[in-house]
């Protein structure tokens, strides 16, 4: 249904250009929605309607810029999300060349940070596990496990407290942003009790409503080779 037109008000004997395009601004859909609109491209030669080709033709524009602004967006975001790719198949060449779980351990907190850009990495493990002595992970009870995702089988975006303390190891400043990914079990009767913990370097570098895909790859990739590796 055609909106209601805004009228075309002015107190003047003679309609001007001004007029008219103040006329188009409050009522942007009127040349759509009125019919044949031919007889703007051909005024008459008495001058008597207003000649608005270059009104037309500034619309044409404007819409152009914003289309090329969009592809120009979506470019840079294939190009992200590339770059990511990459980073994440190197990360997952990396962990198949480790030969034992000590060398895992010592990728995710040396190597992982470098290859996926990030500001610093840990494995977080529950302390019955045989693991929890190395140097090279953070070692908690059990039941904070669950906090640090608040019970889910991620957690990203702004630290709170008790994810904060699980950098203080490792990074001399606070994290501006993390993630938490719980490493899936291998089997159904298996629990690794243990997590990917990560740092980004920006606030925006891990976001609630960023996409898991990734993250949750290199957390399966590490549960795997993790049982496949000699303790």
């Amino acid at each position: 249904m055609p909106q209601k037109l805004k009228p075309l008000i002015t107190d003047k004997k003679t309609i001007t250009g001004d007029d008219v395009l103040d006329f188009l601004q409050e009522n942007p859909n009127f040349l759509l929605e009125r019919g044949n609109t031919d007889w703007l491209f051909h005024p008459p030669s008495d001058n008597k309607i207003v000649n608005i080709n270059h009104t037309i033709t500034r619309r044409a524009q404007d819409a152009l810029k914003r289309n090329q602004a969009i592809r120009t967006q979506i470019i840079d975001i294939s190009a992200a999300n590339h770059h990511s790719q990459k980073r994440v198949q190197q990360l997952a060449l990396q962990i198949l060349a480790t030969e034992s779980v000590n060398e895992i351990l010592h990728l995710v907190r040396f190597t992982l940070p470098e290859t996926l850009n990030v500001a610093a990495a840990t494995m977080i493990v529950a302390n019955h596990l045989s693991m929890h002595n190395s140097p090279h992970v953070v070692s908690v009870e059990k039941g904070y496990l669950g906090k640090l995702t608040q019970h889910q089988e991620t957690s990203l975006g702004q630290p709170f407290g008790l994810q904060l303390e699980m950098f203080r190891p490792i990074l001399s400043e606070q994290p501006k942003s993390v993630a938490f990914v719980f490493l899936p079990p291998i089997s159904p009767d298996q629990n690794h009790d243990m997590l990917l913990a990560i740092a980004g370097k920006d606030s925006d570098s891990f976001t609630d409503t960023q996409g898991t895909d990734y993250l949750k790859f290199i957390a399966s990739m590490l549960a795997v080779a993790l049982a496949a590796r000699p303790h």
